[in-house]
């Protein structure tokens, strides 16, 4: 699993996720409770462009929980359907969330350290644990493999904060790992697309599913919700096992019994050539067998 990093965010962010797949739903409502707490406004009325929101998603404030949130949510919905990852690796904000898939944070720990990363980040580790990986977790900042039993202090994050990323070391990281499937997990495709160019040679770069499309111009969320299922597909045709249940979590289903195909019982054999003992076989000269 690749995490997208910050300004990938648009509003209006899996909202169609958060009516429809209950999985996503919870994980959103727990990150909306959690910060409500702390400022008193829902991150759910800033990510979903709500009348009357009291926050802008481009406000990286608002946008870095956001994002945080929704990628959460992301990896919950493909657990859903069985499919988790072997390795994650995230670009900025998105090794947060790469850390909780990876069991380093929890959520809890993860959503706070998001919303003061780029103000106090020292602050916000001061009440959250941490652990070592619990998959392999490629380390964004240092571009290679955490070590077992590595822990992320506060002075990777801090650095995290500070320092820029040079993601082509994660992408070799990733190659040397045979990594042969990379599911983006954010609001867009913006990682993706950069896996799939600079993938080093040799050996084919893995196929690129993103978990969610951004609407078109003048198209809304609901005209465009099929970024996931979409995904979904093309996970099964890379040949991932995919637990299709999952899929319709909350949905109640019926067999429709369809009406059989109504046969025309009309013959279309060869009949075969009468043989010379026939009667009949002499009086057409050796013209065309009209049966033929």
């Amino acid at each position: 699993f690749v995490y997208t990093g910050q300004d990938s965010q648009w509003t209006g962010m899996g909202e169609t996720l958060y009516e429809r797949e209950p999985v996503a739903r919870a994980v959103l409502d727990r990150c909306d409770r959690l910060l409500g707490e702390e400022r008193g406004v829902s991150l759910l009325d800033v990510m979903f462009g709500r009348t009357g929101a009291e926050g802008n998603l481009n406000d990286p404030t608002w946008a870095q929980p956001a994002i945080y949130a929704l990628e959460c949510a992301l990896t919950a919905l493909w657990a859903s359907v069985g499919i988790r990852p072997s390795v994650v690796v995230g670009h900025g904000l998105g090794e947060i969330a790469a850390s909780q898939a990876a069991g380093v944070l929890g959520l809890e720990g993860g959503l706070r350290l998001s919303a003061a990363l780029d103000d106090d980040p020292e602050t916000a580790l001061a009440n959250v644990e941490s652990a070592s990986p619990a998959l392999t977790l490629v380390s964004g900042l240092a571009g290679r493999v955490v070590e077992p039993g590595e822990t992320l202090d506060r002075s990777h994050w801090q650095q995290q904060a500070q320092e820029p990323i040079d993601f082509s070391t994660c992408i070799r990281a990733l190659a040397a790992l045979e990594a042969q499937v990379a599911v983006e997990i954010g609001p867009q495709p913006v990682l993706g697309p950069i896996v799939a160019t600079d993938w080093p040679d040799p050996g084919p770069a893995p196929v690129i599913l993103s978990s969610l499309q951004r609407p078109a111009s003048g198209e809304t969320d609901r005209e465009n919700d099929d970024g996931f299922v979409n995904a979904v597909a093309g996970a099964y045709e890379a040949g991932l096992a995919l637990s299709f249940a999952g899929l319709f979590a909350g949905e109640r289903r019926r067999r429709v019994a369809l009406p059989g195909y109504p046969f025309q019982r009309r013959r279309h054999w060869i009949e075969p050539r009468k043989s010379q003992g026939d009667p009949s076989f002499g009086s057409r000269a050796g013209g065309p067998d009209p049966q033929r």
